[in-house]
């Protein structure tokens, strides 16, 4: 059996080998042959952000079995790729419907929602500034996980958390990905650590120091704080 490194682009198969001159440079100079594969096909150059959290995020997404997921800051989509793949591939693995990447940002966002189509990704890609983000937003949605890498400043950081939390999924079952906790989003971090502090916020989370920093906060509302996940009978 003859195993090729490939995607489907328009409903076609399509090589996935590095598209980008960038990249080409990059993987002569650090030879690494797995993240050349899994980045093969992209339309983003691999160092556009920080190079890992892309792949991070495509195997916390499978190892979650996320439905609907949310991308505060979608940008050019180099992590947003990779998260739609995630859920398109949880899609078909575990038979579910409907699954949908969500990103938003204020700008590329007709063309990230072209390069999106062309692979047959189930992605919706909305303009708007985060600050305007209300409860009808997203209605009647409930996301397994939200990546928060949008604005930085601690308004727009304590206003998506305000609105969104309510719509981030319960008893330990969503994930909140906060991006720049030691960088430039590092004060509304600080802010958020108060409010879980004074019981506003219910999460449990690991800081990464990594380049800026990223955290993982699961929401632990409603969770029986007994509850044993392993049973020997």
């Amino acid at each position: 059996m003859e195993i090729t490194n490939a995607i489907r682009v328009g409903g076609q198969r399509k090589d996935a080998g590095i598209w980008h001159e960038k990249d080409k440079e990059y993987f002569k100079e650090y030879q690494a042959p797995i993240m050349e594969k899994m980045h093969g096909g992209h339309w983003t150059n691999i160092n556009s952000t920080i190079t890992f959290y892309g792949p991070m995020l495509y195997f916390i997404i499978r190892a979650l079995g996320c439905e609907k997921v949310l991308e505060i800051g979608a940008a050019k989509g180099y992590t947003g790729r990779y998260m739609a793949h995630a859920i398109k591939d949880n899609a078909a693995r575990y038979g579910m419907k409907d699954n949908i990447y969500y990103g938003i940002d204020i700008v590329s966002t007709e063309w990230l929602s072209a390069q999106m189509f062309k692979e047959d990704l189930p992605a919706k890609i909305i303009n708007m500034d985060s600050k305007k983000l209300n409860p009808q937003t997203f209605e009647g949605i409930k996301f397994d996980l939200i990546f928060q890498d949008g604005a930085h400043d601690t308004e727009h950081v304590l206003h998506e958390l305000d609105v969104l939390y309510p719509q981030l999924k319960g008893q330990g079952r969503g994930y909140w990905i906060f991006h720049d906790c030691y960088g430039p989003a590092e004060e509304g971090f600080q802010e958020l650590k108060k409010m879980i502090e004074k019981g506003k916020y219910k999460f449990e989370y690991v800081r990464l120091l990594s380049v800026y920093g990223i955290a993982i906060l699961r929401k632990t509302e409603g969770e029986d704080p007994g509850k044993k996940y392993w049973y020997l009978k």
